[in-house]
């Protein structure tokens, strides 16, 4: 699999000295990457494929598989905007991939997929080839988008999953050797619901912060000073999830909520905080659309609004769930938008709907407001000038924290979490 995820093991085994096979059944990816287009946007990766070319083959022939003594499914599992997820790709991917595989292999599956699903695999290699030696682990990964080269570099712990929940088999071992992290190896039920277990108490996090922001702005408090006193105690990570925002975008967080969710419901038990972690989330959109309402539109009949960033995090081109679409969604009838994004490229039946800018300081001609709603880097660096010069009316809305000294009082600066100046 040479989505996402497949591409950064890959290349990331190969960049570590091992001899790599990189193997997809999608035809214009193997050729693009055999040309040395990488087709997703992650830091490093071009990188990492020009330095290591030599160490990596990418085929759309399966039976280049029995060439491999240890084969990873890496293929990220579609999802919809609700985190409902589709296995169908992954399906088909093992029902290629099986019948391919050398006796003895150690096969690695990683991947968000619900509780059950790896045993069902074991299950399925025996259907397919009765009486074939091979060995099944289950690998959490806890790559993430924009840092995945360096997550997956510098690894922080591994968790698998086996089948009697022994150590790790000596190959496998042999794979995971140079990353030098604990490991820990636990059943394969225990390390599917571990894994989306981490991202919904990330979520929690998040839920929770987002709470704090409100009740700062209530109360004429900074969450950001808040959240600097609350890392003193050693009871919480201070690497956490601390930045309040909008809501869950990506999707990753959504498909766990709505997996586990389903799983619950299944069970018969009633999920109450799985929900309000998903309704806490859709709620924060809310924010944006009443501080708009309060600074932008009650001043102006049809204002220009200016958008940095479209993609839902930094060093992704993926618009999946990105709050830029609820933006598009509930704005774009009542203003004229102009957008700007470096990497994300906007679906054709949403960009139809806004101004396309090739820069950031296009985007701010004769702008009444200005959203920021990705971190990107460039966007740090704007000088106050860069505003007035160039707005119609200099409100720029910080959602992503990324102007945290742009104090001139020439400008109305709104930021989530902190006291709201007063109306322009």
């Amino acid at each position: 699999g040479l989505s996402h995820l497949g591409l950064v093991w890959s290349l990331g085994y190969a960049s570590l000295g091992f001899k790599v096979i990189g193997f997809d059944t999608d035809i214009k990816t193997v050729t693009d990457l055999n040309n040395g287009v990488i087709p997703v946007a992650e830091p490093k990766l071009p990188e990492l494929l020009k330095e290591h070319r030599s160490s990596v083959t990418f085929s759309s022939d399966p039976t280049v598989l029995k060439e491999c003594s240890v084969v990873y499914c890496a293929k990220d599992v579609a999802m919809d905007e609700e985190g409902k997820i589709d296995l169908a790709e992954i399906d088909t991917l093992l029902g290629v991939a099986i019948p391919h595989l050398r006796p003895q292999v150690e096969f690695i599956f990683m991947g968000q997929v619900p509780v059950g699903y790896t045993r069902k695999i074991g299950d399925r290699i025996r259907t397919l080839r009765p009486g074939f030696p091979f060995n099944l682990t289950y690998c959490v990964e806890t790559v993430s988008i924009g840092t995945a080269v360096a997550t997956f570099l510098r690894r922080q712990y591994t968790i698998l999953g086996t089948s009697e929940s022994q150590s790790a088999a000596p190959l496998v071992q042999e794979v995971l050797k140079p990353f030098n992290s604990p490991t820990i190896c636990i059943s394969y039920e225990s390390a599917e619901l571990a894994k989306g277990g981490i991202n919904i108490l990330l979520a929690s996090q998040l839920s929770f912060v987002n709470t704090l922001s409100e009740l700062c702005e209530r109360y004429d408090a900074n969450v950001h000073e808040v959240v600097a006193a609350m890392k003193l105690d050693k009871r919480f990570s201070p690497t956490g999830y601390w930045r309040p925002g909008l809501g869950f975008a990506g999707g990753h967080f959504e498909r766990d909520l709505s997996t586990w969710t389903r799983l619950s419901e299944e069970a018969g038990l009633e999920p109450k905080f799985l929900k309000t972690l998903v309704a806490c989330s859709k709620e924060r959109h809310q924010w944006l659309v009443k501080i708009l309402e309060r600074y932008v539109l009650n001043n102006s009949k049809r204002p220009t609004i200016g958008l940095w960033g479209l993609a839902y995090k930094k060093g992704t081109e993926s618009t999946h769930n990105a709050h830029c679409l609820r933006v598009i969604r509930d704005f774009a009838s009542r203003a004229t938008l102009k957008v700007y994004d470096p990497a994300a490229i906007l679906p054709s039946s949403v960009a139809s709907k806004v101004e396309i800018c090739k820069s950031k300081e296009a985007v701010l001609e004769n702008a009444d407001g200005l959203v920021i709603l990705t971190e990107w880097d460039e966007f740090a660096t704007a000088e106050p000038d860069l505003f007035l010069k160039k707005m119609r009316r200099p409100i720029i809305i910080d959602c992503v924290n990324i102007l945290p000294h742009l104090n001139d009082k020439r400008l109305t600066c709104i930021s989530i979490g902190k006291p709201l100046p007063p109306l322009p």
